[in-house]
């Protein structure tokens, strides 16, 4: 019997780079994350310039490097390690140089998102453009970061009738919500301005403030826009919708809080303000109207919405100073995008 043995050669795996892509510019911390149909993976190791800097070992394959403030082009390689090491297959991309000019004017923008999707969503998913400049992707993450939650509560004459006492327990309810590492603070406003109080994530709003009396008129744009830091924010107003107080214009107060890093929600317990529903539309945010009988339910959904948003972040180059529109837009059709940020102000 004569027995021929046939040579079997293995299939080469795929592996391609979600981020950054190839021609990107990379600046600061950088996500870089690979994708792959490799079997029995062992570990996925990263190498920019020919150095070894990360190791990923269970998917989502991805680690963060930081670039600096670097104007070279880099060479970004991904080995994939399977089936006990035995097989090693590879993907790179080259990003591109930064011009001075660029160095000196790129700053890192966030996007708040809601998606829709039934798969796994990353840079090469989305595109953005801002004031019409398409703008390179870094992350596209499904977890919510930790924050800094702004409860901004209206006191006014207006909000009697339990309504303040119904907008103080749904404090309460979404502080029992929120994560380990966020940060709150209550804002009481009626046509005077409180200072921040710090409040712990789980305690009760209604014990610390419960005597205080609906009294005064409403600064609605004053409270809003008395938001400060460069944390990252969510602003969540709980008022009647009135405005007959703020020192601010409407433009002036909206200039004060698009930035970057803060988004404005609001529950409205009657007709909705025009100035809210166009800073939930710059920042990213959402306007919901309710009765005082409704508002817990509607702050549950609410913080239920935000603990599961995606967040987008780009280096923004190519555009001036001041407005700042963005474009987000889904790049394949199981894809769909159902609110994102509009519009931002840079300093």
């Amino acid at each position: 019997m004569i027995m021929v043995l046939a040579a079997v050669t293995a299939r080469a795996a795929d592996v391609r780079f979600v981020s950054p892509q190839n021609g990107s510019q990379a600046v600061g911390p950088v996500v870089l994350e690979v994708q792959t149909d490799a079997l029995a993976v062992d570990r996925v190791e990263f190498l920019v310039d020919g150095v070894l800097v990360g190791v990923a070992r269970q998917p989502p394959f991805r680690i963060s490097h930081d670039f600096g403030t670097s104007l070279d082009s880099h060479r970004i390689v991904a080995h994939v390690r399977s089936n006990h090491f035995r097989n090693d297959d590879t993907a790179e991309v080259r990003t591109a140089a930064l011009s001075a000019s660029e160095s000196i004017s790129v700053d890192l923008v966030e996007i708040p998102l809601r998606l829709r999707s039934s798969e796994v969503v990353g840079p090469s998913d989305l595109e953005v453009r801002e004031n019409g400049v398409v703008q390179a992707i870094r992350d596209v993450r499904a977890d919510r970061p930790p924050g800094r939650f702004v409860f901004l509560i209206d006191r006014s004459l207006s909000m009697g009738g339990g309504r303040l006492a119904a907008a103080l327990s749904a404090v309460d309810l979404a502080l029992g919500m929120l994560r380990r590492d966020d940060t709150a603070q209550i804002v009481l406003f009626n046509h005077n301005v409180a200072l921040p109080r710090d409040v712990e994530p789980g305690s009760s709003v209604s014990r610390m403030v419960g005597d205080v009396a609906p009294s005064g008129g409403t600064s609605l744009r004053d409270a809003v826009a008395s938001l400060g830091g460069s944390r990252r924010t969510w602003a969540i107003v709980v008022t009647d919708g009135g405005d007959r107080n703020s020192e601010l214009s409407e433009a002036r107060a909206l200039e004060r809080i698009s930035g970057a890093s803060v988004v404005v929600d609001a529950l409205v317990l009657g007709s909705t303000s025009p100035f809210l529903r166009m800073a939930a539309r710059n920042t990213g945010g959402t306007v919901i109207t309710s009765d005082r009988l409704g508002l817990g339910d509607r702050m549950r959904s609410l913080i239920n919405d935000i603990n599961s948003r995606y967040t987008l972040s780009y280096q923004s180059h190519g555009t001036a100073k001041g407005w700042r529109k963005v474009e987000v837009k889904a790049r394949r059709r199981t894809l769909s995008i159902t609110s994102a940020r509009k519009e931002y102000f840079a300093e």
